[in-house]
């Protein structure tokens, strides 16, 4: 396997102080949880459990730090928090594509897993990069949130050909004719290219 571009997740101060910001805040929820519970004489035990995770999640979010790796092969992810260590990978020829993040109610494909792959503290946009899993003759999708630089997504390019940063509408394409193509045991690629490329029309015969 050989490495042809890595970077890692990125920090921004402004965006550290927000994160501390809202941890100061949460801890002093907790602080006005314990005033209410010697109170009351019991222990709020429903809104201590969703304090304290809330201040996991965010320092979670914010701390974790992102390695992306592009193989020749395949997207590699290491990722490092202050829990413990991930390992993320998949193929190229599994990836849709890549297109904007933009929160929603609800999504044109039902993704099976989703991960977070970035931290709140980087200040670039994020991305969400969808794949595959295939399963016999059935398809589950994936979805997970990244930020990289252009270098990145240009090479990653080079791998998934006309679906990087694109449209969510052409990913959603895509991922449809896979699911279809696996369906009836067809090649990908070739199906692909059967549905968008026009046919020609035949010659006129002049008489």
């Amino acid at each position: 396997m050989t490495v042809l571009y890595e970077e890692k997740s990125q920090r921004a101060k402004s965006a550290e102080w927000l994160v501390l910001c809202f941890v100061i805040l949460l801890l002093c929820g907790v602080g006005y949880t314990t005033y209410r519970s010697i109170n009351l004489h019991t222990i709020l035990i429903a809104e201590y459990f969703i304090e304290i995770m809330a201040i996991i999640v965010i320092v979670k979010q914010a701390v974790s730090r992102y390695t992306y790796i592009l193989t020749d092969t395949k997207l590699v992810i290491e990722e490092s928090s202050i829990f413990r260590k991930r390992h993320f990978e998949v193929d190229y020829d599994m990836i849709d594509g890549v297109f904007k993040f933009e929160r929603e109610l609800l999504t044109n494909i039902k993704y099976r897993y989703k991960y977070r792959k970035c931290s709140t503290s980087d200040p670039r946009p994020i991305w969400s990069l969808v794949y595959a899993i295939v399963k016999g003759d059935k398809v589950q999708n994936g979805r997970l949130l990244l930020k990289a630089d252009d270098k990145f997504f240009d090479i990653l390019e080079e791998h998934v050909p006309g679906r990087i940063r694109v449209p969510q509408a052409d990913i959603v394409f895509y991922a449809a004719v896979r699911a279809d193509a696996v369906k009836h045991g067809e090649d990908v690629q070739e199906y692909y290219k059967k549905l968008t490329t026009p046919e020609k029309d035949d010659p006129d015969i002049l008489v």
